[in-house]
């Protein structure tokens, strides 16, 4: 035992965690000195509101990049501050910072977070509070509780802040009754203005508590004039999304002088000057097959996106289809409804050469014949041999077992892949049983069905510029009368993917429905010296494998409305007849 003489009260409250216990007086809490000098305090703290940043890092004791220092010192001295920002520059886990310093600058303040996905909201607290500035003592010194719930999360302040995160839903119902002083809108761009201007705005329009017990106590004073903040922090996106137009309208006041607000870009060179990128890193995303100019654009260089105007399918047009929040890897067991797979044949193995692909639409038909088409599977395919492709095939359709035609591609390299579903196929099901498949023959070739127990499954597309033209012009139509519905945007169940609600094979259905959306911008109407209309690319680099397989999709759907419409025009003719008969 050390003497009177070795004793440190110091060194005894630290080994007894007494030091960080703030009710124990001999706690490292500044509210235990027996003298506090209040104007030196008020000093502080009114520096330290306006100077956010320098207080994130000398008392908080936060590392932060120059550029990080200026977006704190923004969010802090403007009532709307809007960034921009490259994927995977820390957008989240600053903004878990600024809310850490205002909570402690401003005793008593709401603080909220609101987010276009699931549950991104709730993973500011989660993982970047919780997870790693909750590692910080300075930071865990001021906290009294974390929740995280997912209907309860918050962070809770010994000096009566607060910082809660709330799921919005569909249409921002949920989130109606919650107050706050200030805002985050975390991912932006998946709030619809309507949310925005109806359910979040308002909620900032209530005076702090202790701004309202000053004024009735000093009704002549003049006080501090505090305003509820809203901040956005985003990617970019397509130029016809609402967040667009809330990025102008920011832009365009703070080019007049409104110092409430301000907006600025962080592209990923931000990322590689500070040294959290390697620029080699971001160079191979840009290489990678899925990646296209556009996605690029929005995801790495913070700029927002807008279709050519010779566009043939404007994002205007496209992205309003995007309602599907399911997608499908095989149908139900009880399912009733039918399936039609296409599939656009490759097999070159290089960066520039096209994708095989493979469509999948579930229909749902409608009382005058047409159908309503859900696109819920999509998969490329890069380098794979006709024989895996032949195999992957057979795999759909026993996934699919509703599906009433496959369509193929049979133009160069797919000529052969159809004689390679004539034979039988053996399989093993889950029960560890050999199950055996007939023969799949095209159902216009007369010597193929002889073959025993063959089903004319098969429907061979030789696509020429006759074809090329009904196909485009149906899929036209049916964007336009909202009969063919692709899946939501792949950030929006981000959130799920990597809290692992939702498989990886899943996920890649909405980021090729992603894919497929910039695709279908690249294509433009062109006519030819003969006069001839064709359907050509805007930008060469980027490959339509996506929108040719969904277009072989939609022409046999086409083909069986054109039939279904025969067969009602026929019934009530007959109808007619007989009742006038």
């Amino acid at each position: 035992m050390s003497s009177h003489r070795n004793f440190s009260q110091k060194s005894r409250t630290q080994k007894d965690f007494t030091y960080m216990d703030h009710d124990h007086p001999d706690s490292h809490d500044p509210r235990n000195k027996e003298e506090i000098n209040i104007e030196a305090w008020r000093e502080f703290i009114s520096y330290y509101r306006h100077h956010v940043d320098e207080f994130a890092v000398d008392v908080l004791g936060i590392n932060l990049y120059p550029f990080q220092r200026l977006i704190l010192r923004a969010m802090a001295r403007h009532k709307e501050s809007m960034f921009i920002a490259s994927r995977g520059l820390g957008k989240s886990y600053l903004s878990a910072v600024f809310f850490i310093c205002e909570a402690c600058l401003f005793s008593g303040i709401k603080l909220g977070i609101a987010s276009g996905k699931g549950q991104q909201a709730r993973n500011v607290i989660l993982q970047k509070i919780k997870g790693e500035l909750y590692k910080n003592e300075n930071v865990a010194r001021e906290i009294v509780n974390i929740k995280t719930g997912s209907d309860d999360c918050s962070v809770l302040f010994r000096n009566g802040s607060e910082i809660r995160a709330i799921v919005l839903g569909h249409d921002g119902e949920n989130a109606r009754s919650w107050r706050f002083h200030q805002l985050l809108c975390d991912e932006a761009r998946l709030i619809s203005d309507q949310i925005m201007e109806e359910i979040l705005i308002p909620m900032t329009k209530t005076k702090r508590q202790t701004m309202i017990d000053l004024s009735m106590k000093f009704p002549n004073e003049e006080l501090p004039v505090e305003k509820g903040k809203i901040i956005y922090i985003s990617s970019a996106y397509l130029k016809n999304c609402d967040l667009y137009n809330r990025f102008k309208n920011h832009y365009n006041q703070m080019r007049q002088g409104s110092k409430d607000y301000y907006v600025c870009t962080l592209p990923y060179q931000v990322g590689v000057n500070a040294g959290i990128f390697y620029e080699d890193d971001i160079e191979s995303e840009r290489q990678k097959p899925s990646m296209t100019q556009d996605r690029f654009a929005y995801e790495y260089q913070a700029i927002f996106v807008g279709n050519s105007n010779d566009s043939y399918f404007p994002y205007d047009l496209t992205e309003t289809s995007r309602i599907l929040e399911k997608s499908e890897t095989k149908q139900s067991r009880k399912s009733s409804v039918q399936y039609v797979i296409a599939h656009d044949v490759a097999i070159a193995n290089d960066n520039y050469s096209d994708n095989a692909c493979t469509t999948v639409i579930k229909l749902k038909e409608k009382p005058n014949g047409s159908f309503s088409k859900e696109v819920v599977f999509m998969r490329t395919h890069k380098g794979m041999s006709l024989p895996n492709q032949a195999i992957f095939l057979r795999e759909m359709l026993i996934r699919f077992t509703n599906t009433i035609k496959l369509v193929i591609d049979v133009r160069g390299n797919g000529q052969a892949l159809p004689s390679l579903l004539d034979e039988t196929w053996e399989y093993t099901d889950d029960k560890g049983e050999i199950i055996e498949c007939p023969p799949l023959v095209p159902d216009d070739d007369e010597d193929r069905m002889s073959l025993q127990n063959a089903q004319p499954l098969i429907r061979r597309i030789n696509a020429t510029n006759q074809l090329n033209n009904s196909m485009y012009t149906y899929m036209k139509k049916c964007f336009e009368d909202k009969s063919l519905k692709l899946l939501v945007n792949s950030a929006i169940i981000d959130a799920e993917f990597k809290s692992e609600d939702i498989t990886g094979e899943e996920y890649s259905n909405f980021v090729n429905a992603d894919i497929l959306i910039q695709e279908l911008g690249n294509i433009r109407q062109e006519s030819t010296e003969h006069g001839n209309t064709v359907y050509g690319r805007i930008s060469k680099s980027t490959k339509r494998d996506r929108v040719t397989s969904l277009g072989y999709c939609l022409l046999y759907v086409q083909e069986l409305e054109e039939e279904n419409k025969m067969r009602i025009g026929k019934r009530s003719d007959y109808e007619f007849e007989f009742f006038f008969n």
